[in-house]
């Protein structure tokens, strides 16, 4: 027996000794394995309520596959819907609650409703309100925590928050509270806090992009910033000093999904992945959230559907930046009926909707104005009231319209930049007296001090009432009068231009030959080279880059000031410097130059020339040093490039930066230009070339008319004389009735032959239309000028589309026609004298008749089908485009009119195009199974983006998926490129 024991203990005790190390090992090995946290994210919903129902469903999704989860909205939750609004907010916190938000930063707009609002939902709400630089003083609002310390199995994460300083709402709401705008110090100071606390820490805050970025420039301790407020759509996250920002976008458009991996050896997080999830595409609804949705929809149903008047044309807000809008116009007409006063005001930024044509309901009326602003009353002088309205279209150098008006008119005067000049005001077509006193009716917010706004003067009221009472009440008193709401454009402000206004701001250096962007698609180009030297020599690196639409406008020669340089400017652009592989480099020229199709990368430091197939396509690039020396694929490089680009896929070259705090371009352009001892020139075609071959046309872009009409692409500058219009397809040549929708240019003031003159499209609401059109500017009529515009067919003939610029020349004695390039022969303007339609008579397509003072071509064939009607559901007769001036622009989308692959049209202010032939289908329901209406966006991003599966692609889009780029072949929807589409393999990936 003893032997047996002698023999199994120590058997025993080594089985139990491997187990306990086996054991101990598996501890270790589990406790140092990475963990995956998931951060779900949203920002400035703005009371999107009616789709939360699916976010809610896909967060609890989400948390059921995650032991390390949470999600986080970034500030806004309310403003910009009166079923949310008109209940101060409760709506958007209960579903919050349901849905189980985990942390909220305060957004400026949760402060909309007042104090009390403010607390009440603050109480209501079954989540931490958060935000480290507000301190609420003698309020009794709860004083928010600065952070939220979230504790899981082995990891510990801290949400720490920052609202925006002040915050952007009625300053009244905020009275007694003090907000700190130095947040990167505020970050700071609470570092050693946080970092003893948690593993992992995460701003959440509702400061903006580009705080957020100077945020992570100067604090290093973040593993992961998520932002709000600037409405910025981050499709992956953009790395700043090795800080990842994330953003949604805005209105519950997307879902952001973050992944932080973190290494509990390290103490790291050592990867980080985020993408956006369109919301139209989540499917799953949580009932329970559908079920407060369709309740606090149902209760307000009533109130918002209640018929307070009706509009045969709507009103649209469509313009009010360069103008009076109709909406503005009847908005502040209301406001000053309301305060019984000689003016009203209101800014651009309160309108946050349109009125469609048809019935208009209080729901119209709180959809438009969603803030609860109150009407204010001021007694101001003339010249107080000049004083704000030189403000509201200079203040932060935006150079726009801002302030709608009623019981006034008032004409900015700018200088040939935009610069503000002047502002003439009229009442009662008599200039005001600016020692005069009159009363002034404003919103609230900008009575108060918001967006920077003074109103010198002795405040009558601080409130004579809601302004959404103040519409209500006039609707309802126009209908009782009988009276429609049709406003329109009457006129009330106006834009002109003096183009011998001085240049603003203090001179900074000069030019001899000037500085022009016109041959940017073929070579480098002089603002090129001064912009991408600039900024190399602010960030101390090897290369400058940029792209082509950041380096667009002229410098004339003669002095350059630095308000000039930051009126160049249009987008804001901040340098980056980031470190970059010679391939990676070349890939990013190469493959924008064949998107394309010229040009695109301005440089410094660098030369190239691309290279061309015998078809004319980009195949290749050729790279060397500025120096000659060879460009070595394999080496790395600093490069400084722009924001942009540093944030776009296509363009960007590193993730990790440098130094991403350089300041704007336009800053690094003004001092490298102060620092140059001699004038700034460069001789074009020296850097880029496109088989060893700049551009042979003039830099400057300049042609006569003559080669205007000879060559009639491209953007380009014309100088010719003003001899007259064309008015109903008809030119009116001298003294007359003129359009003030086009000019007729010459290169003769005496030219009387129609086929030598360049017809010149005026833009309604530009600069160039108040400046040049001959109804308002008669004594324009034989004026020289040179303007600058897209060379194309108008009016059926060799023209100029869209001018942007325009100067007046001084004229010689005897001015010298220039020598006549051989000119193609044009086509004769339509006669448009066509045989009368005869019942009886049988039409084949493109056969053209008159009928009642209209000329009609038919489609194919017709017999006694009248074109007066149309001619039924086939529409065989359409009017003849030629025979009438074509308005400028998209048109009101009609049922009845026949569309072609191209056409624009407008429906409740959104700009529709057409992917191919259609008929009587609404582009608001995107015209059925065929989707034959697409969304124009107001600015399209450049270059390829990441492919969309809800969007229509049809031949030559390019898109990108998983780091690869496609081309579609034809048209296509929902065609994964990956799979190449299915049969018809739509999809081809271009490879180098």
């Amino acid at each position: 027996m003893n032997n047996v024991l002698t023999w199994r203990t120590p058997k025993v005790l080594s089985i139990f000794v491997v187990l306990f190390f086996f054991l101990s090992f598996f501890n270790q090995a589990e406790a140092n394995e990475e963990l995956d946290l998931t951060i779900l994210h949203t920002n400035d919903i703005h009371a999107t309520f009616d789709q939360y129902a699916k976010v809610s469903a896909y967060v609890k999704e989400q948390r059921e596959l995650s032991n390390y989860f949470l999600y986080l909205d970034a500030g806004d939750a309310v403003s910009g819907n009166p079923v949310v609004d008109l209940n101060k907010g409760k709506p958007i916190y209960e579903v919050f609650n349901l849905a189980g938000v985990d942390a909220f930063t305060l957004g400026n707009h949760e402060f909309d409703f007042g104090q009390e609002a403010f607390s009440e939902n603050m109480a209501l709400s079954e989540f931490p309100w958060l935000a480290a630089n507000m301190d609420v003083g003698t309020t009794n609002i709860e004083q928010p925590k600065p952070y939220e310390i979230f504790d899981f199995d082995g990891l510990s994460v801290a949400i720490f928050s920052l609202t925006q300083a002040p915050p952007a709402t009625a300053p009244a709401n905020t009275v007694g509270m003090e907000f700190d705008g130095n947040y990167a110090e505020v970050a700071k100071s609470y570092q050693e806090e946080l970092e003893t606390q948690a593993d992992v820490i995460v701003a959440l805050t509702h400061i903006g992009f580009d705080y957020d970025k100077q945020l992570a420039e100067e604090v290093d301790y973040f593993d992961l910033i998520i932002g709000g407020h600037s409405h910025t759509t981050l499709n992956a996250p953009n790395v700043v000093n090795g800080t990842p920002i994330v953003q949604t976008g805005s209105n519950l458009n997307n879902v952001g999904k973050v992944t932080l991996t973190y290494d509990p050896a390290t103490d790291a997080i050592v990867n980080t992945t985020g993408s956006l999830l369109s919301v139209s595409s989540l499917t799953d609804i949580d009932e329970e959230v559908q079920a407060v949705i369709d309740g606090y929809n149902a209760d307000m149903e009533d109130l918002l559907g209640e018929v307070i008047g009706t509009s045969s044309n709507g009103l649209t807000r469509d313009g009010r930046f360069n103008g009076d809008a109709p909406l503005g116009n009847f908005w502040t007409d209301a406001m000053r009926d309301i305060a019984n006063s000689d003016i009203a005001f209101t800014n651009n930024g309160g309108i946050r909707a349109s009125i469609d044509a048809g019935e208009v309901t209080l729901g119209d009326i709180y959809q438009i104005e969603p803030f609860a602003n109150e009407v204010m009353v001021f007694e101001m002088t003339g010249q107080a009231i000049k004083d704000v309205l030189a403000y509201s279209y200079s203040r932060d150098n935006r150079n726009e319209i801002d302030l709608q008006v009623s019981g006034l008119h008032y004409n900015v005067i700018t200088g040939p930049t935009g610069s503000f000049q002047d502002v003439l005001l009229t009442m009662n077509n008599e200039p005001i007296n600016l020692d005069d006193t009159y009363t002034v009716a404003v919103a609230n917010y900008i009575g108060t001090g918001g967006s920077g706004y003074h109103f010198e003067g002795t405040v009558l009221s601080e409130t004579v009432g809601l302004m959404t009472e103040a519409m209500k009440n006039y609707v309802l008193k126009l209908t009782a009068e009988g009276k429609t709401l049709d406003y329109s454009r009457e006129g009330r402000i106006r834009l002109s231009v003096d183009p011998t206004a001085p240049l603003p701001g203090e001179i900074i250096g000069s030019t001899e030959s000037g500085l022009y962007s016109a041959n940017k698609n073929r070579n480098d180009v002089g603002i090129g080279n001064l912009y991408t030297d600039a900024i190399r020599a602010k960030a101390g690196t090897d290369i400058g880059l940029l792209n082509g639409s950041s380096v667009t406008g002229e410098i004339l020669p003669g002095p350059i000031t630095d308000q000039q340089i930051e009126s160049l400017d249009s987008f804001g652009n901040v340098i980056v410097s980031v470190e970059a592989t010679g391939s990676k480099i070349k890939d990013v020229i190469l493959e924008q130059a064949k998107y394309r199709r010229g040009v695109d990368i301005q440089v410094s430091g660098l030369t190239y020339n691309l290279i061309t197939n015998e078809n004319g396509a980009i195949i290749d690039v050729e790279i060397s040093l500025a120096n000659g020396d060879t460009f070595d694929l394999d080496k790395i490089y600093t490069v400084a490039y722009n924001d942009y680009m540093h944030g776009t896929n296509f363009y960007n070259l590193n993730s990790n930066t440098i130094e991403a705090n350089l300041g704007p371009v336009w800053t690094s352009v003004v001092d490298y230009i102060t620092a140059q001892e001699t004038a700034i020139n460069y001789e074009e075609g020296n850097r880029i070339t496109i088989n060893g071959e700049g551009s042979e046309e003039d830099p400057t872009g300049l042609r006569t008319v003559a080669e205007a009409i000879a060559n009639n692409s491209g953007t380009a500058k014309v100088k010719g004389y003003i001899v007259g219009s064309i008015v109903n397809s008809s030119p009116v040549i001298g003294e007359g009735t003129h359009a003030p929708s086009n000019l007729l240019l010459a290169d003769s003031p005496n030219e009387t032959d129609r086929s030598k003159m360049l017809p010149v499209q005026l833009v309604n609401g530009t600069a160039v239309r108040n400046g040049l059109n001959l109804p308002s500017n008669p004594e324009n009529l034989g004026k020289l000028i040179t303007v600058t515009g897209s060379l194309e067919a108008y009016f059926s003939t060799p023209g100029m589309r869209a001018p942007t610029t325009f100067t007046f020349e001084e004229v010689e004695e005897e001015p010298e026609v220039p020598e006549e390039p051989e000119v193609p022969e044009q086509p004769e303007a339509p006669s448009c004298e066509f045989e009368a339609w005869d019942a009886h008579t049988i039409y084949v397509a493109g056969d053209k008749i008159e009928h009642e003072g209209n000329f009609y071509e038919a489609q194919w064939w017709t017999q006694n089908q009248n074109p007066n009607n149309n001619s039924g559901n086939w529409q065989v007769w359409q009017k003849v485009a030629d025979c009438y001036e074509i308005p400028d622009g998209p048109q009101d989308w009609k049922e009845t009119t026949i569309y072609n692959t191209g056409d624009q049209v407008i429906v409740d202010g959104q700009v529709y195009e057409a992917k191919w032939w259609t008929q009587g289908q609404n582009p608001i329901d995107h015209s059925g199974t065929w989707e034959v209406w697409q969304k124009v966006n107001e600015t399209e991003p450049e270059g390829p983006q990441e492919w969309d599966s809800q969007a229509i692609y049809t031949a030559g889009d390019t898109v990108t998926l998983d780091g690869k780029m496609y081309e579609a072949k034809w048209w296509t929807q929902n065609q994964n490129p990956k799979n190449n589409s299915g049969t018809w393999d739509v999809w081809k990936e271009i490879k180098e």
